[in-house]
């Protein structure tokens, strides 16, 4: 993988040499954009237009023969391995649409940052030495929970600017001597940014602000860093918004290619890709429900995190002999652990269904330390931590997302579906109860849905060790591990609705929730010749039944994100 940013001088242009070179197809910059949209000229065109508006309005803010840099970010739609690249754990996205950032340097460490639409994202501004203090942080961790509370006591948590400052405070505590001196100090920027990729929609429009913007420092500092600790800096920088992700959504943005998906391990980062399989679109609908990361989202969203670490550090409690080799929750597979998979379920039987923060201490007497830790993330569940459910949707998913891809590349597009639609049943919390089974377009809104969560009783478990070792290979075959949902409750009641109105409309073979949830986007893989009858489905019975303006689209996956090369003078 090549490196990230550049040892050179910085290099812009003026905003009118942008606007003539997006203006020339002929132009090196129009033909670096035909590239990243796999020739589509209609996609360049619009990302044309989108650029421009970005440029022209750097221009009027900031003058317009200030030299400036021009990034190109994406957002993502992640088709499967959701919620565990911080688990260890390999993602199958594509990148979609686009974010430009257009940046020059200052003389000074002020970072000045507006957007083109300022009544959703308003102008703010920051000094770098000022956030970051005079001292070294030595614990990224306890630093940020530290700023997000202070942030929460002025009603500043939720800002938009949270995610420049996650990418460049991030890149400048890299470089920090213990002295606390910075080595180099990063120059202050101003900055513009406008994008089309929708906000709370589970396409990571935040991460995509967070790729820009260390693109951007990187360029205008004259820095360099390998891809995979480009991808570690936007991951571990991002942790300053007050989730506790990994780096998934940052490698698929910055990892995307025309036509094809991107299977990227992670811990350490790996990237591969495969190409969509013809004959198929990716549809995207968004419930309009928005998913934020703050308040009750992100204290859920790290209610689960926290179910991950504590099952992972039970699990090495209770089996020693795997200790050593159980580093992250995917090594919880039988070829790492040299076991069969009945073995999986066996381990499983020592976790508890559920536990309260005193069960877990404990169980775990000698991990007081980073209990504490864990906990400072969130406010305990009330109904406790769903510890097996959220176990076995990780373990499970992990080998979804391998099998997924290595189905695709098979060629077996029904077989890729197949573990999609376990995927969503993964993160499912209603059913419909219909007794004839029927799909009905208030489905979900008058209590004609009953929860949903697979039951893994030790007598559950036992059924599947039971099958996997009958020797009879249709039932070992649905108890594989890969086979098994889990639970860990990212959907909402509409957005099942929705993947099962998908799901029941002919040439759809499957459908499932894209992001970290509670709100946002399901995506569907339908062959071509049913795109028109899923979006009339969708109108009918999703968009129309709940009185909303039908949000639906064909995603086409295109290239990651990248400084464009500036015209020459």
């Amino acid at each position: 993988m090549d490196l990230v940013g550049s040892i050179e001088p910085f290099r812009g242009a003026a905003p009118l040499k942008w606007t003539a070179a997006l203006s020339d197809t002929a132009s090196a910059v129009y033909g670096e954009l035909l590239n990243l949209y796999g020739k589509d000229g209609h996609a360049v065109r619009q990302a044309v237009a989108l650029c421009r508006r970005a440029v022209d309005e750097f221009a009027k803010i900031f003058g317009a023969n200030t030299s400036c840099a021009v990034v190109r970010s994406t957002g993502r739609v992640n088709l499967m391995g959701m919620h565990i690249d911080h688990r260890g754990g390999a993602v199958n996205p594509i990148s979609v649409k686009e974010l430009f950032l257009v940046a020059s340097p200052r003389d000074d460490d002020w970072v000045d940052v507006h957007n083109v639409d300022s009544e959703a994202f308003p102008p703010f501004r920051f000094s770098i030495s000022a956030e970051l203090g005079p001292k070294k942080i030595h614990d990224w961790d306890g630093w940020t929970h530290s700023e997000l509370d202070k942030r929460k006591a002025t009603s500043t948590a939720a800002h938009w600017s949270n995610y420049v400052k996650a990418a460049v405070l991030y890149l400048q505590h890299l470089h920090t001597e213990e002295n606390g001196r910075f080595s180099p100090a990063l120059t202050g920027m101003n900055v513009v940014i406008l994008g089309n990729i929708p906000r709370a929609a589970g396409l990571s429009s935040s991460s995509s602000v967070v790729v820009a913007t260390a693109e951007a420092c990187l360029q205008l500092n004259s820095l360099t860093m390998s891809a995979t600790d480009f991808i570690d800096t936007c991951g571990q920088g991002e942790w300053y918004v007050g989730t506790r992700g990994g780096s998934g959504d940052h490698a698929a943005i910055k990892f995307g290619k025309p036509g094809m998906i991107s299977h990227l391990g992670s811990m350490p980062l790996t990237v591969n890709h495969v190409p969509f399989p013809e004959g198929y679109k990716a549809v995207l609908c968004d419930s309009q429900i928005e998913a934020n990361k703050t308040a009750g989202a992100r204290n859920a969203f790290n209610a689960r995190v926290a179910a991950y670490e504590f099952s992972l550090l039970l699990l090495k409690a209770a089996f020693p002999e795997f200790a050593d080799t159980l580093q992250h929750l995917r090594d919880v597979n039988p070829e790492t652990l040299g076991v069969d998979e009945a073995t999986i379920y066996e381990m499983l039987r020592a976790l508890p269904l559920t536990a309260t923060r005193a069960d877990v201490r404990e169980r775990l007497p000698g991990c007081a330390e980073r209990l504490s830790r864990i906990f400072q993330s969130h406010d305990e569940p009330d109904e406790g931590y769903r510890v097996r459910h959220v176990c076995l949707f990780g373990i499970s998913e992990c080998r979804r997302s391998d099998k997924g891809a290595q189905r695709l590349r098979q060629g077996d597009v029904a077989g890729f579906a197949h573990l999609l639609n376990t995927a969503h049943d993964g993160d499912r919390v209603s059913r419909c109860i219909h007794a004839d089974s029927e799909v009905r377009a208030d489905s979900g809104i008058r209590g004609e849905r009953g929860a949903f969560l697979p039951d893994l009783c030790d007598e559950s478990l036992a059924a599947l060790i039971a099958d996997l070792r009958s020797g009879d290979p249709e039932q070992a075959g649905a108890a594989r591990i890969e086979m098994q949902p889990g639970g860990y409750e990212c959907s909402l009641p509409q957005i099942d609705a929705m993947v099962d109105i998908a799901r029941s409309v002919p040439g759809v073979l499957g459908a499932r929730l894209v992001g970290a949830g509670l709100g946002g986007c399901i995506w569907v893989l339908v062959d071509d010749e049913h795109v028109e009858s899923l979006m009339a489905a969708m109108t009918e019975s999703y968009y129309d039944a709940r009185e909303l303006t039908p949000a639906m689209e064909i995603c086409v996956p295109v290239g990651g994100a990248s400084p464009l090369s500036p015209p020459h003078p």
